[in-house]
């Protein structure tokens, strides 16, 4: 690479060049791995906790925030698009294009000070499953303990059984939810509509609700933008993918025996330029290149069909079976409600659940202590050069005793009464809704300058995505007007 100016992408997969057929789209379902990850994340905490219980006090009025979604997703298609297609990775970019990467510390900022609200809210939610099932100790000791049993299967990298086990799971609690949902046949001319009526936003809490004082204490437009945090890509999930990327050897990464050193070169190039002076622009290549994003759209478009279908299923669970009985989750008991809607079909369902949600819960744990660290590890490396000098695993050691010296004091004091959703949705709310509101401005803005003109955004492509950044802040425009 020293001696060559102008690269040359890998050759895609055979089976995409192929013609159309059933065997071909089949072969497409071997792409899906990162967002699995995004899809676990998703569900196993912001679906099985606010899902239900928004559907049992909005009912179905808030299924809009699920169409709006997609806006994240084409946000997370254009970000990794721009590395997949240079090698170079978006948080670098920002580091050298904004002024002393002032964007890198303000979402290093971001994650410092939320992660921890998140790890607590895990060791609660975890914890209560796990008391629970076994009917014995403290919710407290059974979270931390399984967190930091998650921590060390993380940092021992024993990560491939864990990954298809919490699919497997994930993949039961979705499929219980939608058949529940199909057999008890909700009205689906009043709920169809709710899907496109975006904007459309509840002035208060039923007056059945009032009987749950941490429920109604939370404002409507924090629970709101809190959900909608739990169903978007967040900071943690849109930066880890970049490294996921080069772990999967996707786009120009396609063949590389070290990805990362390959990015590091072409990072060194750009420096030294000032400008992406390294793509082809012969029109064959650039057509190879537009092959090389199929694995990106494929994961993504897999990973937003399920949590959409999934997400869908537990709020109209909750709007037909919760609000029917007026039971609402609450601090207390975050997880118990919800095997209302799993059990609808039969009460034996009931263990399965219960399994269910301490795999997907345990995987949450893994995948997002995974996600986190890999984002700042992304973001930290370009304007802090210790970073850049630590290797991974070790950068993922301190992390893992942060979360712990730092969550655990936070569990305790929502054991003590702190609210788990009132914290998890401010959580939610800058590294979901803010975070990548601002992270999808800048990520559309420099593809567009920085990358060569053959390799930009097509005008459809570019008007896509700011109408992506203008559905997330539907509902921002709904609170203010």
């Amino acid at each position: 690479m020293s001696n060559v100016e102008t690269i040359k992408y890998p050759e895609p997969y055979g089976f995409l060049k192929e013609k159309p057929s059933v065997r071909r789209y089949l072969r497409y379902l071997l792409f899906f791995g990162p967002g699995a990850i995004v899809a676990s994340l998703t569900i196993g905490q912001g679906q099985l906790i606010l899902g239900p219980q928004i559907g049992a006090w909005a009912g179905f009025s808030l299924l809009w925030l699920i169409t709006i979604n997609i806006g994240s997703y084409i946000i997370a298609y254009v970000s990794c698009r721009f590395t997949m297609l240079s090698g170079i990775g978006v948080m670098d970019l920002f580091a050298i294009k904004t002024k002393k990467g002032w964007l890198n510390w303000l979402f290093i900022f971001i994650l410092l000070v939320f992660i921890p609200i998140f790890t607590a809210s895990i060791i609660t939610t975890l914890g209560q499953s796990l008391a629970w099932i076994f009917g014995v100790g403290h919710y407290l000791w059974w979270g931390v303990s399984f967190c930091v049993i998650a921590g060390l299967l993380v940092l021992s990298g024993r990560y491939r059984l864990l990954e298809y086990s919490q699919i497997f799971f994930v993949f039961v609690l979705g499929v219980g939810a939608v058949i529940s949902v199909l057999y008890f046949n909700p009205d689906y001319l009043k709920m169809l509509p709710n899907f496109f009526n975006i904007g459309n936003m509840p002035h208060g809490y039923p007056k059945w609700v009032h009987e749950y004082p941490s429920v109604v204490n939370t404002p409507i437009p924090l629970v709101v933008l809190g959900y909608l945090g739990t169903l978007t890509f967040t900071l943690v999930t849109l930066i880890g993918y970049l490294g996921w990327i080069k772990v999967k050897k996707w786009g120009v990464f396609k063949d590389k025996e070290d990805p990362f050193s390959f990015s590091e070169k072409l990072l060194g190039i750009f420096k030294k330029k000032g400008e992406i002076v390294f793509l082809p622009d012969d029109p064959n290549e650039v057509k190879k290149s537009r092959l090389l994003l199929k694995p990106l759209m494929v994961d993504l478009g897999i990973a937003f069909i399920i949590v959409s279908v999934v997400s869908a299923a537990y709020m109209i669970g909750g709007a037909t079976l919760l609000r029917a009985q007026h039971v609402l989750p609450k601090d207390a008991d975050l997880i118990q409600k919800q095997v209302l809607i799993f059990t609808f079909l039969a009460d034996w369902l009931k263990p399965i659940f219960q399994i269910s949600v301490f795999f997907a819960l345990f995987g949450t744990v893994y995948a997002g202590f995974e996600a986190a660290a890999r984002m700042l590890y992304e973001t930290g490396r370009g304007v802090y050069r210790r970073i850049n000098d630590l290797e991974y695993p070790r950068f993922m050691f301190y992390l893992f005793l942060y979360l712990l010296t730092t969550g655990i004091p936070i569990a305790i004091l929502m054991y003590k009464g702190l609210s788990v959703i009132v914290m998890l949705s401010l959580t939610l709310l800058f590294v979901g809704v803010f975070g990548v509101i601002m992270y999808g401005v800048g990520v559309i803005y420099l593809s567009q300058k920085v990358l060569p003109v053959d390799y930009r955004l097509s005008r459809a492509s570019l008007f896509l995505s700011i109408i992506a950044v203008l559905l997330l802040m539907t509902p921002v425009f709904s609170l203010v007007f």
